[in-house]
């Protein structure tokens, strides 16, 4: 079926004219940070940033409406604006000045251009390398645009696991990209990488950990493990409509610390998806193959025969004006058959379909809204909708099965400029994340929750603050409060504290208290640095201090140097949430 459409696509598309092509930007890059505080000082009217990533072409999009405005009143902006509208314009240039941008220069915005000009590496240095002070390698003939860069990364990161022992993780990963465009019809992304992990004490030996957001994993004779990851997809735009086919990684929700419906904690997962963006809305469809891992199979995959599992969604955005976005999500797992029609349509209502289908498929719905107050204060909330009986609203049911999230961002408070503040609620109640009927239609992928990490009978209170003395200097303190409802596995006693453990009719207790069984919490705080040494090498520190209901106190050391390296967001972590 997939190949089926794709055919058509190839087929329909070139035959009207389209514009420039673009790509995805990863979700770890800085730009997304710059256009939020942007977007809430309010130099952007809205950015659709509930569904991530964007395209290059999108980004360029809401920084010409930065550019325009800055041309025009250039007081509104601090030292620190112009620092970043500069690295913007050199990061995105080519995009920029197709849509004709007033960029201020932008040159020596990175650093490359100092190995063409510092004796006496200026006389060996290959004029090649690093041509156009942003890729290493860039290569433009006629319609033929390449970028390619290196790939690596170093860490070692202490965390508290779930079994309240101080661990650290050890990572070493090398690799490559490459990126580019083929006439006006054709985009394409390359990104393949070797990791190597190790961890004090050592891993168990199973090729797939629970909530790691790991694939496949091969065991050394060192008791350390490696797995690879390729990002690779092709994408074709013709004005209004973007389609992507391949390997990528997606974010929805309004969330900051993790997102109910879709995240990045799991592995990546091969794709169709289709953006409409027209006016004052945005629409937005995936269809992908997700890998299935019964809890058995985490010691040998090959030891179970495979089940095709696809997860499929649809997103609405709309711009109301005045600041005020809202957004409509909804989603469907399936399995155990091939592809469903009905799943693929990009307007359908997937309750109904799922209905149409015998009501064996595991849906469910969001509503979320983000509201920019004031210059500089934006607030927003999500409701995420499992599964919902009206009749039993109110009570502690366990067939309404939500989860919330509400927030508030601040950006130069009090005019301080570079300095930006988040405070961030979420709440999983039990049993989300689960199904009743079949355990591969469970909401995971290669054994970790897609949606958010801290999965269900949980709730996360987060709190940052950031400060930029200069664009590639960021100074941080945050403060996090996990608490989990366990359920007692000794005992048999589930109160919906696990994915993998669904409510069992006949058995388990109507009334699901929130936070009921064995009551689990971690609460952090400290502090990071990062610095940006060159383009995209960035060297992060992390000071943390974690108590939980086992351990008092304990210091986490974190380090990560990593140049071009990361796709998804993979923050440095603090602690394992409870193996449920």
């Amino acid at each position: 079926m997939i190949r089926v459409v794709i055919v058509i696509v190839f087929f329909i598309l070139p035959s009207s004219r389209i514009f420039g092509q673009t790509v995805n930007v990863p979700l770890t890059h800085w730009v997304y940070d710059v256009l939020e505080r942007w977007e809430t000082h309010g130099f952007i009217e809205n950015t659709y940033d509930h569904t991530k990533p964007f395209s290059r072409d999108e980004v360029a999009e809401y920084l010409s409406e930065v550019f325009r405005k800055y041309a025009e009143s250039k007081a509104q902006f601090s030292s620190i604006d112009e620092q970043f509208l500069r690295n913007c314009a050199s990061e995105f240039s080519e995009e920029l000045q197709k849509l004709g941008a007033p960029l201020p220069e932008y040159s020596r915005a990175n650093r490359f251009y100092l190995f063409r000009e510092t004796k006496p590496l200026s006389s060996i240095w290959p004029k090649f390398l690093y041509s156009n002070n942003r890729n290493m390698l860039s290569i433009n003939h006629d319609e033929f645009h390449l970028y390619a860069d290196p790939l690596a990364q170093i860490s070692s990161e202490d965390y508290l696991s779930a079994t309240d022992t101080i661990s650290t993780l050890h990572r070493i990963s090398n690799g490559f990209l490459f990126r580019g465009s083929l006439g006006t019809t054709i985009g394409f992304y390359f990104m393949l990488t070797d990791n190597h992990i190790s961890r004090d004490p050592d891993f168990h030996r199973t090729e797939v950990i629970e909530e790691s957001g790991w694939p496949y994993l091969q065991f050394g004779n060192d008791k350390a493990a490696d797995f690879d990851e390729n990002v690779a997809y092709l994408t074709f735009k013709h004005k209004y409509f973007y389609l992507l086919y391949g390997r990528d990684y997606n974010q929805w929700g309004v969330g900051h610390r993790g997102n109910l419906m879709l995240s990045t904690n799991a592995p990546i997962y091969d794709q169709i998806k289709l953006v409409v963006q027209y006016w004052r809305f945005k629409i937005t469809h995936i269809t992908a193959a997700i890998q299935y891992v019964p809890s058995q199979a985490r010691n040998s995959i090959k030891s179970v025969n495979p089940i095709d599992v696809y997860w499929a969604g649809n997103r609405f955005e709309f711009y109301m004006g005045k600041g005020i976005q809202i957004g409509f999500a909804e989603s469907i797992i399936y399995g155990n058959r091939s592809l469903q029609m009905g799943y693929l349509n990009p307007l359908a209502f997937f309750k109904s379909i799922e209905h149409y289908y015998g009501d064996r498929d595991n849906g469910a719905i969001s509503f979320d809204a983000a509201w920019r107050i004031l210059p500089g204060l934006k607030i927003y909330g999500e409701w995420f909708i499992d599964d919902i009986i009206t009749t039993q609203l109110g009570s502690e049911w366990f067939g309404n099965k939500f989860g919330y999230q509400a927030g508030i961002f601040i950006v130069d408070p009090l005019n301080i400029p570079g300095v930006d503040i988040l405070l961030e609620y979420s709440r999983v109640k039990p049993y989300v994340y689960s199904h009743s009927v079949y355990d591969y239609n469970k909401y995971k992928h290669y054994d970790t929750i897609l949606g958010h990490y801290i999965g269900p009978n949980s709730d996360d209170w987060f709190a940052r603050l950031r400060f930029y003395p200069h664009r590639r200097l960021r100074l941080q303190l945050d403060f996090e409060n996990y608490r989990h409802g366990k359920n007692d596995v000794a005992n048999d006693i589930n109160v919906g504290g696990d994915p993998d453990y669904p409510f069992r009719f006949g058995t388990d207790e109507d009334d699901a208290s929130f936070l009921a069984g064995e009551r689990i919490y971690r609460t952090v705080a400290g502090g990071e640095i990062q610095y940006e040494l060159l383009r995209n090498f960035f060297l992060n520190f992390r000071v943390h201090q974690i108590e939980s209901d086992v351990v008092k106190s304990e210091t986490l050391y974190s380090f990560r140097l990593k140049f071009n390296f990361g796709y998804r967001n993979e923050s440095i972590g603090y602690y394992e949430p409870a193996k449920y």
